[in-house]
């Protein structure tokens, strides 16, 4: 799939929320997406065997995982998800998941080792990790290198990590918005100030945008699926007030867990595991559905899932929660969009304030303040 551009279709002036307009060889979307993962993948394997519908999304992004024990990046499932990818005509990223240690010891010969070995995978849009404490005259030597070894059909796209030191941060970011048609930023904890600094930089360059511009895509990487310290608000809506257009939380690897750990993750009840609640914009378990709603959605929800759908119960909500994220995304679009008329300008920050009230806490707490202060 060959990605032609990206260009604004408007800009929301009391929210600096961006909708853009991505045009490629097979289709045009609006950003703001949740990409299918490598767990939601899972889950369609499962429903094509019962010739079930898939995900109605065109972004796919495999997070690889590492095997702690050999030290080697695991490619066993690339090749399966990247030819799925591409029945689906999907825009297809695969990308190393790197925890914050390896974060902190990535040098440039392991990046660049890194880079090569993905290049030679067949991939049209190769992923160039940077380390964190990189210049971007630094960068630019190795960015030249990097793109002297792709084939015309192939495209860098430069990963950061949230937490890159800060006074280099602004400078090599905004010289890849320039140049760059996707841009890839690992993100850690809004609750650290490096990443709450770097992040707001984003925000603000990507907030300038005006109609018709061209611009990158921004994807939000391995962020935490539920903020449990901003009373459980979905990670997709919190990161994605920071500019990112497409969107793919960690993933979680068996494989390089403790056994006691994978036991009580394998043992989870029904009751323990999170449903994202469209009232509220987060997530609950049934314990809490029903002391503050007086019905258990959850339970409720599986009450009329069909066995022959495919999916466990698990899998079952992850799958809902998908959909009815996605689908309070495409309405928060719609309010974005309004604000272009001169009579629904606080469309768009009504919607998040006075509709859903864990995006209005966030957005209170943290993007409203922070906005203040830069």
């Amino acid at each position: 799939m060959i990605l032609r551009n990206t260009k604004v279709e408007h800009t929301d002036e009391k929210t600096g929320l961006v909708v853009k307009r991505i045009t490629t060889s097979e289709w045009e979307n609006f950003n703001r997406k949740v990409a299918v993962n490598n767990s939601l993948f899972s889950c369609e394997q499962k429903r094509l065997i019962y010739n079930k519908p898939l995900l109605n999304m065109p972004f796919q992004i495999h997070h690889i995982p590492f095997k702690r024990k050999k030290q080697i990046w695991n490619f066993d499932g690339l090749a399966v998800s990247k030819t799925h990818a591409i029945k689906q005509k999907r825009l297809y990223l695969a990308f190393q998941q790197r925890n914050e240690k390896q974060w902190n010891n990535l040098t440039f010969a392991e990046a660049e080792g890194d880079f090569q070995d993905l290049a030679t995978r067949g991939l049209p849009f190769v992923p160039y990790s940077i380390p964190k404490d990189i210049s971007l005259d630094t960068w630019k030597e190795r960015r030249k290198d990097a793109l002297s070894i792709l084939n015309k059909s192939q495209m860098l796209v430069p990963i950061f990590c949230s937490k890159h030191q800060r006074e280099l941060f602004e400078e090599i970011f905004n010289y890849e918005f320039e140049n760059s048609k996707l841009i890839g930023v690992q993100c850690y904890s809004i609750n650290d100030a490096d990443t709450l600094l770097n992040l707001m930089k984003i925000k603000l360059r990507n907030s300038r945008l005006q109609t018709g511009d061209e611009a990158p895509l921004l994807l939000g990487l391995s962020y935490g699926k539920v903020q449990k310290t901003f009373s459980n608000v979905s990670g997709s809506f919190a990161y994605s007030c920071f500019g990112f257009d497409i969107l793919s939380h960690r993933q979680i690897f068996l494989e390089n867990m403790p056994t006691d750990v994978i036991r009580k993750i394998l043992s989870k009840k029904v009751e323990e595991i999170m449903r994202y609640d469209r009232v509220l914009g987060g997530f609950n378990l049934s314990a809490e559905q029903e002391f503050w709603d007086g019905v258990n959605i959850t339970q409720a929800f599986l009450e009329n899932v069909v066995v022959a759908e495919g999916l466990t119960p698990y899998q079952a909500i992850q799958w809902a929660n998908y959909n009815e994220q996605q689908n309070d995304f495409d309405v928060l679009n719609n309010h974005i969009l309004e604000t272009a008329y001169e009579d629904k300008r606080d469309s768009a920050i009504n919607h998040i304030e006075l509709e859903k009230e864990r995006w209005s806490v966030f957005w209170k707490t943290k993007i409203a303040k922070l906005g203040e202060v830069v």
